[in-house]
Formats: C-alpha cells, structure tokens, sequence
C-alpha cells in the first residue's frame, strides 16, 4: 500500500505560495507581517510531515521497523540520508529543526526573521524529500 502523502503535497504547495507571497511588496505593513506569518506557520506544519512522513516511509520499507520506534531524530535522519531521501545531511536538518522550535517565539522580530530567511532551503530539501518518497512509495 503506497504512502499517501497527500497532506505533505498541500503543506509544501502552501508553504511555496505563502513564501512566495510574503516576499512580494505590500502598500499595508499588516498585510506583509500576516503573510511572514502565514509563511512561518507553513514552514511549522511542513517540517512537521517531512519528518513524520519520512519516520513513516522507512517503517515501511525498513527490514526491521521496530527498530524505529526508539530511533531519535538524529538517528531518522541519518538513516533517511543513507538511503537517498535526503537532500542534506544531520547538520542541516538540526538547522531546520532548531528553525522549527524558534517559530514559537515568532513574535520576536528577529527570531521571525530568522525563521523567514530558512524557509528557501527547506523548501529545497522537503521537495527531493517529496519526490523521492512519490518515486519510491509508488512501488510499495
């Protein structure tokens, strides 16, 4: 039974338009922080399914998927990037899981700003993330 990654497609197309949209020129200051925001909550969600969908994948596809169970992040990534689903290695996804624990405090200029100025890269790995599972989830 293929995975269905449907909510991580409509997460990342979000993410990309809100992105997107945030960037572009606003006549009204609130209108552009709403759509940071907008932005930065997409970016929270998203990184929330590439990381549950990527657990879900190799539980699949894992010849011994209890072994998941206990794995911690660093231990997912680690295997999700030896077997070719990752576009980066752990140290740029602790950067992004550290960007994802900062969007609580988006309140925070700066902070939100940081969080903001991520979201290019991410996009960039949750998308061969993506396609690499619709590639591989295909054939399940």
């Amino acid at each position: 039974m293929p995975l269905d990654l449907t909510p991580l497609d409509r997460a990342l197309s979000q993410l990309e338009t809100f992105h997107a949209l945030s960037l572009q020129p606003q006549d009204q200051p609130v209108i552009a922080e709403a759509l940071r925001m907008a932005a930065i909550q997409a970016f929270e969600y998203s990184y929330e399914l590439c990381v549950k969908m990527l657990r879900r994948y190799l539980e699949m596809t894992e010849p011994n998927p209890a072994a998941l169970d206990d794995a911690s992040f660093q231990g997912l990534i680690r295997l999700g990037s030896e077997r070719g689903l990752l576009k980066s290695d752990l140290p740029v996804w602790m950067d992004f899981r550290r960007q994802r624990g900062t969007t609580s405090h988006a309140y925070d200029e700066t902070k939100a700003a940081q969080v903001h100025a991520a979201i290019p890269a991410f996009l960039a790995d949750a998308r061969v993330l993506q396609a690499e599972l619709h590639r591989r989830s295909a054939a399940l």
